[in-house]
């Protein structure tokens, strides 16, 4: 009953203060534990709860009660009986709660192997439960007067799976070059104590057949003495083992294509693979590879750098040296060839870091770095590197599968689709200044001519789809010689000048960064004039960087 409380001439009731020495105790009902058939011993630690609230620390004895057995079963229509003392160890007879403490543990130790025997089978040995009833020494305050739980273990069958790739591994071999390449088979275990002895391979002629007749190949089973699979390792941690597989073929018919088709078995436990893991392995002569010999690329920073990768199909035992000269002379048949008018660079602009193929490796990347100071952008002028291949320093017997000479042709341009991201994410707000933002180069004072009025501004850039535009200054950026301001107007309504629009951009710290090649935004505008009657901004903080190369554009 509410108890009132005089305040002047007003009465004011306020709910009693009730404090329980214990909260509600909640029982788990029906609890299945998952373990595995084969195991010794397996651990499961019961947690028992009571509601959070104010609290004392309470003692409560463990039983075993066929009674609450009985009721489950008649209330849910099952038939569990009491698991046999001999497949689990319950090791207290007493549980604490601390005080305020809302859990409770205590742990079961199951004994799956044991159980499964007792019962006669899987089945039979998943209708045992354990009954458990926790019952408390003092009386609690609250509707349960007693916390039980009842524990079901269901079994599940040992097994490994095998994570083997849909596409078969290629190794290429050179003839006889005596390295060896190493491939990891892996796979993962539902139980903690996989002997991985018991695990084993199948490579028969069989699989191979099989597969030539799936792929109409005609491959020939790797023989034994060119592969060696280690003993394998397993994580009982992480459930995962991995086996490594060792093929060394320089010594097989080149004439041949040889296969390793691999599944794992085991006597112990079930397999599941569900492909097989096939290693495909040729044998050749040194074939020599450059990689994209005919290029363009978009020079935006003072220095550009351009990679040069040499590649081989097959590791081989000694080093040998990479390098590149640069060949102005080679311009003039490039220029008839492509019917263009590139230009050449001077000598002292080109700068190469050649570099060394390594015993065991089949690629490397020479670096060549081009000085562009002074180069302006979207003049028109383009260039092109002839750069050639030393094949004298190649290993002896090798064949060149492209040319080798690498032509880079160069454009000092903005012109492009370039990402422009804020420091944080993609920049929001206008069309204009969002990512993958397309801006077009201006190359005649005409081309600037947007919705009918033009601009004095050659080599200005603008977005394709709005009246953004921008051009880099001559200027330095605040006394910085590697960098320059960008001025910025956007026309964003009809009927604006130039002037105006110059007028209507406020704040601009701009610049373009030479030397990383980025152009950095930062600025305010009106869209049009009613915001500016209330001084309403937009606000750009980008920066552009990385656009494609020009012949995507």
């Amino acid at each position: 009953m509410a108890l009132p409380l005089a305040v002047g001439s007003c009465d004011v009731e306020y709910d009693p203060i009730v404090i329980y020495p214990d909260v509600t105790l909640e029982n788990s009902g029906l609890t299945n534990v998952q373990t595995i058939s084969i195991y010794q011993n397996d651990a499961y630690t019961v947690t028992l709860a009571r509601t959070e609230g104010l609290s004392r620390e309470a003692a409560f004895d463990i039983v075993l009660d066929q009674t609450i057995l009985d009721e489950y079963n008649e209330l849910n229509g099952a038939s569990y009986t009491m698991m046999p003392e001999s497949g689990y160890t319950i090791g207290v007879s007493e549980i604490v709660f601390p005080e305020k403490s809302k859990t409770a543990s205590f742990t079961v130790q199951f004994k799956p192997e044991e159980l499964i025997r007792t019962a006669g089978s899987i089945e039979a040995a998943q209708n045992y439960v354990i009954p458990i009833v926790c019952v408390p020494r003092t009386t609690v305050n609250s509707g349960e007067q007693y916390l039980n739980t009842i524990i079901r273990v269901t079994f599940d069958t040992p097994k490994v799976t095998v994570e083997a790739p849909v596409a078969p591994q290629a190794l290429t071999f050179i003839s006889g070059v005596p390295v060896s390449r190493t491939l990891a088979l892996t796979g993962t275990s539902n139980f903690t104590t996989l002997d991985i002895s018991d695990l084993t391979f199948a490579a028969t002629q069989e699989m191979v057949d099989a597969y030539n007749a799936e792929q109409q190949t005609d491959y020939v089973l790797l023989p034994t003495s060119a592969y060696t699979i280690d003993q394998g390792s397993f994580d009982s941690e992480a459930l995962s083992f991995q086996f490594n597989i060792t093929v060394e073929a320089s010594a097989l018919d080149p004439q041949q294509v040889y296969l390793l088709p691999l599944r794992v078995m085991s006597n112990a436990c079930t397999v599941v693979q569900d492909a097989v893991y096939y290693v495909v392995v040729s044998v050749q002569e040194i074939r020599v590879t450059l990689e994209n010999t005919d290029r363009y690329e978009a020079a935006t920073k003072l220095t550009h750098t351009i990679d040069l990768t040499l590649s081989l199909n097959g590791a081989l035992d000694t080093d040998f040296p990479v390098e590149f000269s640069y060949d102005p002379s080679l311009i003039a048949a490039y220029n008839a060839q492509k019917g263009k008018e590139y230009k050449a660079l001077d000598a002292s602009r080109v700068s190469l870091e050649n570099a060394t193929m390594e015993a065991g490796r089949m690629k490397v990347s020479a670096t060549v770095s081009v000085d562009m100071t002074d180069i302006g952008f979207d003049t028109g002028d383009e260039y092109v590197l002839p750069l050639v291949l030393d094949k004298s320093k190649l290993p002896q017997g090798y064949m060149m599968q492209t040319d080798d000479v690498v032509y880079v042709r160069l454009k000092r341009t903005f012109y492009g689709t370039w990402s422009n991201r804020t420091t944080d994410n993609y920049v929001t707000g206008t069309s204009g200044w969002t990512k993958n933002n397309y801006m077009k180069a201006t190359t005649q004072l005409s081309d600037t001519k947007i919705n009918g009025v033009a601009y004095p501004y050659k080599n200005c850039y603008y977005s394709w789809s709005t009246g953004y535009h921008w051009y880099v200054g001559e200027e330095s950026y605040n006394g910085d010689a590697k960098k320059r301001v960008v001025h910025v107007f956007s026309k964003v309504t009809s009927g604006y000048t130039e002037q105006q629009q110059f007028d209507n951009t406020m704040n601009n710290e701009s610049y373009f960064d030479m030397e990383t090649g980025t152009v950095y935004f930062s600025f305010e505008y009106y869209w049009n004039d009613s915001d500016k009657q209330q001084d309403k901004r937009q606000t750009i903080h980008c920066y552009l960087q990385s656009p494609l190369t020009p012949d995507e554009f």
